[in-house]
This record gives structure tokens, sequence and C-alpha cells, in this order.
């Protein structure tokens, strides 16, 4: 089985803060057996490194507000799911029993996203697909119309769309709000695209594995 990994696969793989989908991620990704892991040229080379820079301003915020500290990081670049994020962790440190040793165990979770993101691409993916300038610009406008404003996921589901119509996949995904069988079918509502892309991709959804 080729499965193409959404954004999501290696940010609960590299993450540890708790999260019940982590150990399900590990898990997947540790029992691959002869399973083929794709992931799109977008996502490593530009995706997640917005990602990353937004977690990083998480940890300045953090830090600055748990020190006390006036001057504030510019936090315009988070989304809401960002801000829960901060929230939560300042929660745990004001229930924390000893709040140095847990501000600690904060910035080491993010100073080794890098690393731990970096070793899962070395380890584990075996293919790089689509080139970003080979992105179809009309498809991933398809999915922009139903995604808006979420232009990452139109470009990246995109992607997985033009790779499946090269050799059969099947996406893995933890997002089952966005990424839908019934968002695909949407493509097969336009007469040219259903033409060049005859065939769309089944979704797998983590939680139900």
């Amino acid at each position: 089985m080729r499965w193409f990994l959404d954004m999501n696969i290696p940010i609960y793989f590299s993450f540890e803060i708790g999260d019940s989908l982590e150990d399900k991620t590990k898990r997947f990704i540790k029992n691959k057996g002869d399973s083929i892991f794709i992931v799109c040229e977008y996502i490593k080379k530009q995706n997640l490194s917005k990602w990353i820079k937004r977690y990083e301003v998480i940890l300045l915020e953090f830090n600055r507000i748990v020190s006390n500290q006036e001057k504030s990081a510019d936090t315009s670049v988070l989304i809401r799911n960002d801000e829960i994020l901060l929230d939560k962790f300042l929660l745990m440190h004001k229930k924390s029993n000893d709040e140095r040793k847990f501000v600690l165990w904060v910035n080491n979770i993010f100073l080794n996203l890098k690393i731990r993101i970096k070793l899962f691409f070395e380890k584990y993916v075996d293919e790089i697909v689509i080139p970003i300038s080979e992105i179809d610009f009309n498809l991933k406008s398809c999915l922009f119309t139903w995604l808006h404003p979420n232009d990452s996921d139109a470009k990246t589901i995109a992607c997985a769309i033009q790779e499946h119509n090269k050799k059969e996949l099947k996406i893995i995904t933890a997002d089952k709000k966005d990424w839908t069988e019934e968002l695909l079918d949407e493509i097969h509502n336009n007469v040219e695209l259903k033409k060049k892309y005859p065939n769309l991709p089944k979704i797998q959804y983590l939680q139900d594995i």
C-alpha cells in the first residue's frame, strides 16, 4: 500500500504533548511493514516550515508570560488552534506542582521538534512527490472553493489526487472535518477535471485505525 501522509501525520509522530493520536500515529508509522509512505513537496518544503515558525512563536509567548516579561511576541501568525494550545500549556503551568520543571518540559518539546521531524523524514518517508511548481492550479482552485480559506489543504489534497492518477495511493489523515470523500467527489462535478483526474483516492482516518 502507498500511503499519502497528510501533514498532521509527521506532526503527531514528532510531537509529545500527550495527545491520544500521537500514540496511534507512532504505531501506524513504526508498523509500516512493506507499505510505502509518501509526502508531497509542498508539505516538506513549505507547509511544515510555516507550522514550525508558528510553534516557535507559541514557545516565545509561553516563556514570556510565565516569566512575566512585558514585550510580547508577534502572535498575529497564530491560528485559533495554536492559541488553544498556548492556553492549554499556560493552564497546565498554573496547575503544575513544579513550575520550573514544567517550563523545561515545554521548552524541550518545542526545541526538539525540528530534530524529530527531520528524523521522521529520513527514517520513514520513502517518496517526495509532486513538485510545488507542478501543483495543478485549476484542481487546487476547485478544492479551495470548498476549503476556503485553507489554501494549504487545497494544495496538499490536489497533490494527493495528482499522484493517485499516476500511481494508486491511499490518503491517511486525522482531519475528519475537511478531508472527506464528499470533498473529493466535487472534483468530478467539474467536467474538465473529471476527464483529467478520473480516479479519486480513498481516505483513511487515523482515528479509525
